[in-house]
């Protein structure tokens, strides 16, 4: 597991610091002076927690319209597309801080594993609900102690960064049971989101690449969450549920091959007949005649 930290060069005045594992998970701490606003947009690749210090975060996420400010804090599920605009506030001389947090799923996980030694209260919370919620001085001497970690010359140990993202997580846990809640849910809503972008866009002309990526995932990751779900490879589970798909399609109706061709995700007419023969034995025009 490799610890790096890296400083991001821009147009605003101040400092963008950025601690990342690879399987833990990337903090990043921004403190820099906004005349104007920054704009940019994401879609997020990990579960993400989002500090407000100084300054305001304006987050569009779909059609719901946040605006986050010093005090207060969020957390957004993996594969969320957010765009995000960071304000400085001129009483304050424009300055904008923020601490984020991206957490992979082993992080989560181990935490999960954690707290079930204890007998914390359960709440129940709207799965996709995104709720904004206030931070103490707990939370906010939590911040100001990782601070110094960024400024070391020395490597950070692996091992210490571990336990500062899981004290994170039991202080926030702590703070807010509803919290809390929102984090079990992430776990159990992973297999879910996986499940339900295979399904929505099996039919779709997308690589496996594209797949994993609209589902929050490496495609390492997808591979093998997806094997370990369905038994089988992603590949041939996609082209057996659009062959199937495709003969219901010349039974149902009159389109032509070339229109299924292109219902059921494939370009080449060709390419799809001869998976077709191969799948079922015969071709594609041959099918109403052979199963009458």
């Amino acid at each position: 597991m490799h610890i790096f930290k890296e400083a991001e060069k821009n147009l605003y005045p101040g400092t963008h610091i950025v601690l990342s594992s690879d399987k833990i998970g990337t903090t990043e701490i921004c403190r820099q002076q906004h005349k104007t606003p920054f704009h940019k947009t994401n879609m997020l690749k990990e579960h993400y927690l989002l500090f407000a210090l100084e300054g305001t975060n304006e987050l569009q996420i779909g059609n719901q319209f946040i605006s986050l400010k010093k005090g207060e804090m969020l957390l957004l599920k993996k594969a969320t597309y957010v765009e995000i605009v960071k304000r400085g506030e001129a009483e304050d001389n424009f300055m904008y801080e923020s601490v984020s947090f991206s957490l992979k799923k082993e992080i989560l996980l181990d935490f999960i594993k954690l707290i079930a030694m204890d007998d914390y209260p359960k709440n129940k919370t709207a799965g996709n609900e995104i709720l904004v919620h206030s931070y103490g001085i707990r939370l906010q001497t939590f911040l100001d102690s990782i601070k110094p970690y960024f400024d070391a010359a020395e490597k950070i140990k692996t091992g210490l960064y571990k336990l500062k993202i899981l004290e994170l997580l039991y202080d926030l846990s702590d703070e807010n049971p509803i919290f809390l809640q929102q984090l079990v849910n992430l776990n159990r809503s992973e297999t879910r989101d996986l499940m339900a972008v295979v399904e929505t866009n099996y039919l779709k002309p997308y690589t496996l690449e594209e797949l994993a990526y609209k589902s929050g995932r490496s495609l390492s990751g997808f591979r093998r969450e997806f094997e370990s779900l369905f038994q089988t490879t992603p590949a041939k589970w996609i082209q057996e549920k659009r062959l199937q798909k495709a003969k219901e399609l010349i039974f149902s109706t009159q389109l032509t091959i070339a229109d299924i061709c292109s219902e059921v995700g494939y370009e080449n007419v060709s390419h799809f007949s001869r998976l077709y023969k191969s799948h079922f034995g015969f071709n594609p025009s041959e099918t109403k005649i052979r199963l009458k």
